[in-house]
């Protein structure tokens, strides 16, 4: 089989009938780049039982579950559309089964470290990039495809590029607002929704990446002394956790996440329930008695 032409069909097709952000997308061509490479090294063709069970352990021997199993799903897909593509007979990964994993309580910041954060961030675009993240926990990949035009800052709200190709429109506070409005007047840019520009820049004047974005969100957290590795996606964990203590309904944190199933969001509640109780077991007399 041509591997090489088959990738390049299922490139187009994925990004034309998938609707995956770019994220997924490079994550997924990725995987299947691994996987081929993985069977050209052996010489392998057509993977057989064998040679799947040969790339399984190969996978088990350096991943998680959680990445295993997405670079399962990134493969089977590749596969069922090799089906119509090419004299395979079947899918050799079909019968392969998902590992179960744990579900893990996401990781977040306090009030206090988050705010610690934001103001030891003296460089104007990056300021603009933890305070719009925390402003309104969109994913870093949803940030990176944001343009000027994007960002209302009369109404308060920021058009915002989903999964699926699904846009959504979230609140952003004022404290966003002034950083994103400080930033964009060093470009000279006094009113973003008449600009169609990346709303971020790098130092060549091209839009900034995802990779570039978790960069800026993990230099600054060293600067303040945080011992976790933080990533766009701890302050998007951090501003649910937050709005949900402060007495946001889960169904609104659903909408602003941009969440297909309530079921994600609800994960939220686990992490502030486990934190009442450590309160209420260090605060409650009968509680301190039984300890």
């Amino acid at each position: 089989m041509d591997y090489d032409i088959l990738i390049r069909r299922y490139r187009m097709y994925i990004l034309d009938q998938k609707g995956l952000s770019k994220e997924t997308y490079r994550a997924y061509i990725n995987d299947i780049d691994s996987m081929i490479e993985f069977m050209d090294k052996r010489h392998i063709d057509k993977p057989d039982r064998y040679a799947v069970r040969s790339y399984m352990l190969y996978l088990h021997t350096r991943y998680t579950r959680s990445t295993i199993n997405r670079k399962l799903s990134a493969i089977r897909g590749f596969f069922d559309f090799v089906l119509s593509q090419s004299n395979l007979d079947v899918n050799p990964f079909a019968h392969v089964k998902s590992l179960k994993t744990e579900k893990e309580l996401p990781m977040f910041l306090s009030p206090d470290e988050m705010i610690d954060l934001i103001e030891a961030t003296s460089h104007p675009r990056d300021r603009a990039i933890l305070e719009l993240l925390y402003s309104t926990g969109i994913r870093v990949g949803e940030m990176e495809a944001m343009n000027c035009s994007d960002v209302d800052m009369d109404s308060c709200f920021v058009r915002v590029m989903g999964k699926g190709s699904k846009q959504r429109i979230v609140p952003i506070g004022s404290h966003a607002i002034e950083a994103i409005k400080a930033y964009l007047a060093i470009r000279g840019i006094k009113d973003p929704i008449y600009c169609n520009e990346p709303l971020f820049l790098n130092k060549r004047d091209s839009r900034l990446t995802s990779r570039s974005i978790r960069r800026v969100v993990y230099r600054w957290s060293t600067s303040v002394a945080i011992s976790r590795h933080i990533s766009p996606h701890t302050i998007r964990h951090s501003f649910a956790t937050h709005m949900l203590d402060a007495g946001a309904d889960l169904r609104s944190i659903q909408e602003m996440l941009g969440h297909v199933s309530l079921s994600t969001t609800q994960r939220y509640t686990h992490v502030t329930i486990d934190r009442l109780m450590e309160v209420y077991d260090k605060a409650h007399p009968r509680a301190k008695e039984e300890q």
